[in-house]
């Protein structure tokens, strides 16, 4: 029979000069590396200086026998997890029990017959090689994972150094472009008071006005999203839901907004900043009214769960793809401006972000044909 490769290292301890020949010389004819050694004492030192794969240890030794030997060998980290195999004349169940106890991983007893022991030694050395090469993987595995996880950790403080720079740039363009837009703004305004009455005329007024205020409208909202972490982390984080709607209804006096709700919302407390959570509804509405053919009617359903409360409208011109709804809210996305939603600007995103800031969520859902629906997640205070 051939050794476990690479060559299996076996210390032999016995205090019988026979025995210890005998098993040495055995195993040698098998091919394994063999230390013999004829005490107790002598075994623990042969292990320091050279760390074997296995050791076939008898019991009934003077000075230190065979128990003490594989206790104190287990007893360190760096030799226990060496399998001792006891060999010994000793056949009482107690003392086959005290071997195991003592961290033994076989036991044979004598006189014992080679192709026992031979068997039994390779079982156990192919066993040892197994763990320690799943010890090795798993040390690998940990190494990869660490590496891996300061690779991801680098990356992540990266992006969040990006996405501060990014804030702070679109902080500061936001800031800045409103200097030089008043001052083009001031100047068309007076162009257009010297030119004469006509038809031509207010046609020019009208589109320049929705301009200008589309304009303001885009500076207010990059300025919001760059300030979004300090608008969310420094105001108040409680709102009653009926005043919250109430608002939101009396700002849209030309609309028709039908709220179907349950009766227990009457004192609902939501988690938020009052004036942002207007506003992210407020947006909500003008985004569904943009989607519907009726776009001065709008039906808001709400249900209300012990965790959070959803709002829903429904409308049925969305002329968006189940795939150009999933990115809609991303601030690069190049669907808003392609769809009937394009004079709003920026507003959904920055409505999207407030309603996550809070732990929400805000989505445009695609139906059947034109159909589907906005839906906003608010969490209430226990949320």
């Amino acid at each position: 029979m051939k050794p476990i490769p690479p060559i299996s290292n076996i210390l032999v301890v016995d205090d019988t000069p026979a025995n210890l020949n005998l098993l040495t010389e055995m195993l040698k004819e098998s091919g394994y590396k063999v230390r013999p050694v004829p005490s107790g004492k002598l075994a623990i030192q042969a292990v320091r200086n050279e760390k074997p794969d296995l050791i076939l240890l008898d019991i009934n030794m003077p000075e230190m026998n065979g128990y003490e030997v594989c206790e104190h060998l287990k007893a360190d980290e760096a030799f226990k997890e060496i399998p001792v195999l006891f060999i010994s004349a000793l056949t009482d169940t107690m003392d086959k029990v005290k071997a195991f106890s003592a961290g033994g991983v076989d036991y044979v007893t004598k006189p014992f017959q080679f192709e026992e022991v031979h068997a039994r030694v390779e079982t156990h050395l192919k066993l040892y090689f197994l763990q320690r090469q799943l010890s090795d993987q798993n040390e690998n595995l940990e190494r990869l994972v660490a590496k891996r996880t300061r690779e991801l950790t680098k990356a992540y403080d990266r992006l969040q150094e990006l996405g501060g720079l990014k804030n702070n740039f679109m902080r500061m363009i936001s800031h800045e472009i409103r200097t030089p837009a008043n001052g083009v703004l001031g100047i068309g305004n007076l162009l257009l008071a010297l030119c004469p009455d006509s038809e031509h005329r207010t046609q020019a007024v009208d589109m320049f006005s929705q301009s200008a205020l589309r304009l303001q409208n885009l500076i207010d909202d990059a300025t919001m999203i760059a300030d979004m972490e300090n608008l969310t982390s420094e105001n108040g984080m409680s709102t009653s839901f009926p005043d919250l709607i109430t608002e939101v209804i009396i700002s849209f006096p030309e609309m028709q907004i039908q709220i179907e709700q349950p009766a227990a919302l009457k004192t609902f407390p939501l988690n938020g900043y009052h004036p942002l959570l207007k506003k992210a509804l407020k947006t909500m509405i003008l985004l569904a009214a943009a989607f519907s053919k009726n776009t001065h009617t709008a039906h808001v359903t709400v249900t209300a769960e012990e965790r959070d409360l959803r709002m829903r409208i429904h409308v049925d011109a969305l002329s968006l793809s189940a795939e150009q709804v999933v990115n809609f809210f991303d601030i690069e996305s190049q669907v808003r401006s392609a769809s009937s939603a394009e004079s709003l600007g920026l507003a959904p995103v920055v409505a999207h972000q407030i309603i996550a800031a809070f732990g929400g969520e805000m989505r445009l859902v695609k139906g059947d044909k034109s159909t589907g629906y906005l839906e906003a997640v608010l969490l209430t205070e226990q949320g």
